[in-house]
């Protein structure tokens, strides 16, 4: 089947199943991929956002530092994505992550065993020469780290220069528990990794220290909405952490309910799906390393004119802001995450044998601002939920009475209604100021931040 009639199959059975209705993207993905997505979806009952985003991830963990995308001039970046998959519980967000990793696993199951046999061996010789033998240490270089000290994380990427990926189940246990090493050692460096700076750690311990010129750490986690706002109170807004990081947040919280069917009837075949993953991964995973020589590709003229359109939309927006105060600094991270996003989906292309890796094409930086803007739609709504959960509800209540658009002066007519003092009225607009959900426009005016809310919809009480 044709790249071009295998993507009019996936459009139809995603209209069958009902994924038209979710917001996410499947569109950006190689057809072959949107093919094991919408099987996995039918008979796995997974979630589409989470199972897609799960894929970004491992691809960009199996690509590692193979490849460089040039964003402008000398400024080169590798794929590393830092992703948090947010939902209530229940709703399906470790199942798909384990599965889309599960070939990455199982390289890194071949190489502890490979490294038992290895250090047995060593140990052995060493025994026999007493000691006195020149023979090399055995070193263990795995993929995924989920459990980990600061130190322990950098040793396990000196070990494994190709790149790491942190995958953790419920993210919000490290970032508690990141301030208990050297203060804070771990913010620092996943902020100097997501930026691709080098890396030192010294110890007196260690009498070589570790550097690692091209640091190359992914990370994914999953966390219930419930926590997330822990992020916003630990000061990683205020790093900048919180603004590399790209979040999935599903529009509905319902859960697909469980039917039989059967694969004859419709065609489709998990195992097999499952078995084209895996053949994808191994793909990405033979492309050739070189230790601190990565390949590098650029971008196609026509998709480096729609990249560079894209991102000037956006800094004509922030140009045109004169407060200082209302200017975020989560956007101008937004070319390097649409870079990122492009280059791992350029590799898929390549992976599934629809296109190559000469350079960028114009679907592939057309796709990536599209799954860009989804993660910045999740985020708001993640905005929006901690919002609404930190503000006392006196405040929501004179929020529901003012339009989009709003005075001062209309705001204390509306403080009059619920007949609350001027003054109070003046400290709910202050808190819903600090919590984002309303931002000043200029004096005595002020805007409501448009959020799209999380909702539930009669397609996804069926099963998809």
């Amino acid at each position: 089947m044709g790249i071009r009639q295998l993507d009019i199959c996936n459009r139809v059975m995603a209209q069958a199943q009902g994924i038209a209705e979710s917001d996410f993207p499947i569109d950006a993905f190689p057809a072959k991929v949107q093919s094991v997505i919408l099987n996995m979806v039918r008979h796995e009952n997974f979630k589409v956002e989470y199972l897609a985003t799960a894929m970004l991830s491992a691809a960009a963990s199996a690509l590692g530092n193979t490849y460089n995308i040039r964003v402008k001039g000398q400024w080169t970046t590798n794929a590393v994505l830092y992703i948090i998959m947010v939902g209530r519980p229940g709703l399906g967000k470790t199942p798909p992550l384990e599965a889309v990793f599960r070939p990455l696993r199982k390289r890194d199951c071949r190489a502890l065993e490979k490294f038992k046999a290895e250090m047995a061996a060593y140990q052995n010789t060493m025994k026999e020469s007493k000691g006195n033998n020149d023979m090399d240490r055995p070193v263990l270089r795995r993929t995924i780290v989920s459990d980990f000290t600061p130190e322990a994380l950098m040793l396990a990427h000196h070990n494994c220069p190709r790149g790491i990926t942190i995958l953790a189940d419920e993210i919000m246990g490290m970032f508690n528990s990141a301030n208990r090493y050297n203060n804070g050692q771990l913010i620092e460096q996943l902020l100097s990794a997501w930026s691709n700076s080098a890396i030192d750690v010294t110890r007196v311990s260690n009498p070589i220290p570790i550097h690692i010129e091209n640091p190359c750490i992914n990370m994914i986690g999953t966390t219930q909405t419930r926590r997330v706002h822990e992020l916003l109170k630990k000061g990683y807004e205020d790093n900048g952490l919180l603004d590399r990081i790209l979040f999935v947040m599903p529009k509905s919280y319902l859960v697909a309910r469980w039917t039989e069917s059967e694969e004859e009837d419709t065609g489709s075949n998990p195992a097999s799906a499952w078995r084209t993953w895996e053949a994808i991964m191994e793909k990405v995973f033979s492309l050739d390393y070189e230790v601190n020589i990565p390949h590098l590709i650029g971008m196609g003229a026509e998709a480096k004119r729609v990249f560079f359109n894209w991102h000037n939309n956006t800094i004509e927006r922030i140009n045109a802001i004169r407060d200082e105060a209302l200017v975020e600094s989560r956007p101008m991270k937004s070319p390097v995450q649409v870079a990122r996003l492009a280059l791992v989906l350029q590799v898929l292309s390549y992976a599934c044998g629809e296109s190559h890796l000469q350079f960028v094409t114009t679907t592939t930086i057309e796709g990536a601002i599209r799954l860009n803007d989804y993660f910045e739609a999740s985020y708001k709504r993640i905005r929006e939920y901690v919002a609404n959960d930190a503000c006392d509800e006196p405040s929501l209540e004179l929020l529901a009475l003012l339009k989009d658009t709003f005075t001062t002066a209309e705001a204390l007519d509306a403080g009059r209604q619920l007949m609350v003092t001027e003054r109070t009225v003046m400290n709910y607009l202050k808190e819903l100021a600090k919590n984002r959900l309303i931002h000043k426009v200029r004096q005595g005016v002020y805007d409501k931040v448009s959020y799209t809310p999380m909702k539930q919809t009669e397609d996804e009480n069926c099963n998809v």
